[in-house]
C-alpha cells in the first residue's frame, strides 16, 4: 500500500512539471503531508519542493502588483499558489516540531534552501541585496520554540549552516531576540489564527513553555564558534555576498528594510511585519551608510547583544545560571559592544548563590564580574565581604574550586588592601584547612604563604607575641580553656580580630597523615626566604593525581632495597619488655605488676 502511495506521489510531480492544468495536483500532494507514514510525508515533502522551487525562482509566486490583473485568470493562479505555497511553509515549520527527526532534519533543509531560492530571486528582481527574513524568522521560531528540539536537528543546523554562514547567524541572532520578548510581553508571537483570550496568553507564557524557549534558544548559542572579531571575517554567506555595489538603496542600519520590504513580506502575517518594522524604526534612526549591514561588526555584535540579554530575561535554573556563567568570561563578554549591560545579570548571579548558600553560581558569576572591574571598572559595593563569606566547608569539594582560587589570588593581590582583610581571610583559609581534603590543603597552604610574602604586615599571624595565643597548638592540655580570638562566625572580614589570632592551624597539619601535606606547612617555621609558590602547580590536584605522583615516584639512586631483617626473639614485642621489667631491680612488685597490665593493654592489637 505504502509503495503504491509513493508511486502515486511521483506521478502528480511529474503532471505538475509537464502542464500548469495539473497545478490541482499540488492540493493532493499537500493532503499526502498529513499522511500517517514517514516515507510517504518525505517523499510528499521533496516532491512538494521540486515543484514551487522553480515557480519561487521565476516569481510566479508573487502577488500582483494591479488590482485588475489580480482579477484575471493569470492573477488568480499565482494567488492559489501562493496561498498553497503558505501552507506548505507552515507545513514544514510544523514538521520542525515532529517527534520524529527524520522527518525534522529534511524539513530544516528545505526550509533553507527555498529561503536562498527567494532571497537571490528577490536580489535580482530589486537590484539591492535581500535577506527573505520574513521566512526566515518563521523557521527560528520552530527552532527555539519547539518541545521536541531534537539533538540530531540542531546538529545539523548549527554545524551545516549557523556555524557556517554570517547571513543565517546574523538573522537567527535579531529573530530570537524578538521571538524572546513577545513571549515575555505579550505571550506568543505571531498568533497564525488570530486574537486569543488572556487565559490562553497566559497559559503559553507557563514555566514549561520558556523553560523550553531558554534551554533551545541557549543549546544553540552556546555551541557557537564563528562570532568574528575583525570586519574581515565576515565573508560566508548562504543567500550571496551582499556586494556594496547591490547596496547603494540600502540606507536602514538596521537591515530592516531587507525583510520587511520584500515582494513576498505578506506571506506570513503582513500586519505583524510592518508593526515590527515601525518599532525597529523608532529604535535606531535611519542613516546612509555604503557599506552593507551584513559586512559590519558592529552590527553583528550589536545582535548578539541583543539576542543574549533577551535570554538572560527568561526564568532560570540553577542548572542554567551554571551552563551560562561558565561560558560568560570567554564566549559572550569578548563580543559584547557594552559589556557593562550585563552587571545586573552577574551581580544577580553572585548575591543568589550566596542567599541559597550554594556557592557555585556565585563562584562561576566570579569571572564574569572579575572581567567588568577590571575592563570596565565596575563598581561592587561589599565585594570583598562577599568574596568573603564563599570560603566556606563546601568550597574545598565544589568542582569549581580552581577557578575561584585563581580569581580570588587575583582580587587580594593588590598591596593596598589592609592588613586587618587579608589576616581575615588567611586565618578563614586556615581554619578550613583542618576539615579540608589533600588535595585542597595543597591549594591553601602556598595561597597563604603567598599572602604573607605579598603583605608583611601579616608575618605577625606566625609569630604573635599573644601568650594567650601561643599557648594554641603547643600545650594540648590546655586547649580546651582557650579560645581563638578570630571569630569565624563573623560575616565581616573586617570585625573578625583575625590579627589578634595565630596561624596555629599550620603548626597542626605539620602533623598530618599526608607527608606532602606536612611538608608543605613546614615552610612557616623556616625563615621567609623563599620565593612565592607558582599556585598552578596546586590548584589542579585531586585524589586520582595525588596517588598517581606517588606511584610514579621514582625510588632514590643507589639506595639498596631491604630484603632481609633482624629475626625477631619473641611473637608479642612486648614481651621482651615485659621479662626486661621483671629481671629490674628497680621496680617493686606492685610497680611491676601496673606496667604489666598497662603494657598489655598496649598490645591488644596483637591478640588474636
Amino acid at each position: 500500500m505504502q509503495s503504491s502511495e509513493l508511486e502515486q506521489i511521483k506521478d502528480l510531480e511529474q503532471r505538475i512539471s509537464v502542464s500548469k492544468s495539473n497545478y490541482n495536483n499540488i492540493v493532493t500532494l499537500l493532503e499526502y503531508t498529513k499522511d500517517k507514514s514517514p516515507k510517504v510525508i518525505h517523499s510528499a515533502l521533496y516532491a512538494l519542493y521540486r515543484t514551487f522551487s522553480p515557480l519561487l525562482s521565476k516569481g510566479e509566486l508573487q502577488k500582483p502588483k494591479n488590482e485588475n490583473l489580480e482579477r484575471d485568470k493569470k492573477g488568480l493562479i499565482k494567488i492559489w499558489l501562493r496561498d498553497n505555497y503558505v501552507q506548505y511553509v507552515n507545513t514544514l515549520c510544523n514538521f520542525l516540531r515532529h517527534e520524529e527527526p527524520g522527518l525534522q532534519i529534511p524539513s530544516l533543509n528545505i526550509l533553507l534552501n527555498l529561503l536562498k531560492i527567494e532571497s537571490t530571486y528577490l536580489t535580482s528582481a530589486s537590484g539591492s541585496q535581500q535577506f527573505s527574513n520574513n521566512h526566515y524568522y518563521h523557521v527560528v521560531e520552530g527552532l527555539i520554540d519547539n518541545e521536541n528540539f531534537s539533538e540530531p536537528l540542531k546538529t545539523e543546523f548549527v554545524e551545516k549552516y549557523w556555524n557556517t554562514y554570517d547571513d543565517l547567524r546574523f538573522y537567527f541572532l535579531k529573530n530570537a531576540s524578538k521571538i524572546i520578548n513577545f513571549f515575555l510581553d505579550s505571550g506568543k508571537p505571531k498568533d497564525k489564527v488570530g486574537p486569543v483570550s488572556k487565559k490562553k496568553r497566559l497559559d503559553e507564557k507557563s514555566v514549561d513553555k520558556l523553560n523550553s524557549l531558554m534551554e533551545n534558544t541557549f543549546s544553540i548559542l552556546e555551541n557557537l564558534r564563528t562570532m568574528p572579531t575583525d570586519a574581515s571575517e565576515i565573508d560566508e554567506f548562504w543567500t550571496g555576498h551582499p556586494a556594496p555595489e547591490l547596496s547603494n538603496s540600502q540606507e536602514n542600519d538596521d537591515c530592516e528594510d531587507d525583510s520587511d520590504n520584500m515582494l513576498f513580506d505578506d506571506l506570513f502575517n503582513e500586519n505583524f511585519e510592518k508593526e515590527q518594522t515601525k518599532e525597529s524604526q523608532k529604535e535606531i534612526p535611519h542613516k546612509k551608510t555604503k557599506k552593507p549591514v551584513l559586512l559590519q561588526l558592529s552590527a553583528h555584535k550589536r545582535v548578539f547583544s541583543d539576542c543574549w540579554l533577551a535570554l538572560m530575561k527568561l526564568p532560570m535554573t540553577q542548572e542554567s545560571y551554571k551552563r551560562i556563567l561558565l561560558i560568560m568570561h570567554k564566549k559572550i563578554i569578548p563580543h559584547m559592544p557594552q559589556p557593562t549591560l550585563l552587571m545586573d545579570y552577574l551581580t544577580e548571579s553572585y548575591n543568589a548563590g550566596i542567599v541559597i548558600m550554594s556557592g557555585v553560581t556565585s563562584i562561576l558569576a566570579l569571572n564574569g564580574l572579575f572581567t567588568l572591574i577590571n575592563e570596565y571598572n565596575l563598581d561592587y559595593p561589599d565585594f570583598y565581604k562577599k568574596l568573603y563569606t564563599l570560603f566556606d566547608r563546601n568550597l574545598m569539594h565544589v568542582k569549581y574550586r580552581s577557578r575561584f582560587f585563581r580569581l580570588a589570588d587575583l582580587f587580594l593581590a593588590s598591596t593596598y588592601l589592609p592588613a586587618q582583610l587579608i589576616a581575615a581571610f588567611i586565618k578563614r583559609m586556615s581554619r578550613l584547612s583542618l576539615t579540608a581534603p589533600p588535595h585542597g590543603i595543597v591549594m591553601i597552604i602556598p595561597m597563604i604563604y603567598n599572602l604573607i610574602r605579598r603583605h608583611p604586615s601579616c608575618t605577625v599571624l606566625i609569630h604573635n607575641s599573644n601568650e594567650h595565643v601561643n599557648k594554641l597548638g603547643r600545650n594540648h592540655s590546655e586547649i580546651d580553656n582557650l579560645e581563638d580570638p578570630y571569630n569565624f562566625d563573623e560575616p565581616d572580614p573586617m570585625k573578625s580580630n583575625a590579627l589578634e589570632s595565630s596561624l596555629w592551624e599550620m603548626k597542626t597539619l605539620q602533623d598530618h597523615y599526608f607527608p606532602n601535606v606536612a611538608t608543605l606547612a613546614k615552610i612557616f617555621q623556616a625563615k621567609f626566604t623563599k620565593p612565592s609558590y607558582n599556585l598552578e602547580d596546586f590548584l589542579d590536584h585531586t585524589y586520582l593525581t595525588l596517588i598517581e605522583s606517588e606511584l610514579n615516584r621514582k625510588s632514590k639512586k643507589n639506595k639498596m632495597p631491604a630484603l632481609s631483617c633482624e629475626r625477631p626473639k619473641y611473637i608479642f614485642p612486648a614481651e621482651e619488655s615485659i621479662e626486661l621489667i621483671y629481671k629490674s631491680e628497680k621496680f617493686d612488685v606492685n610497680e611491676r605488676e601496673l606496667v604489666f597490665e598497662n603494657m598489655k593493654k598496649g598490645w591488644e592489637v596483637w591478640q588474636f
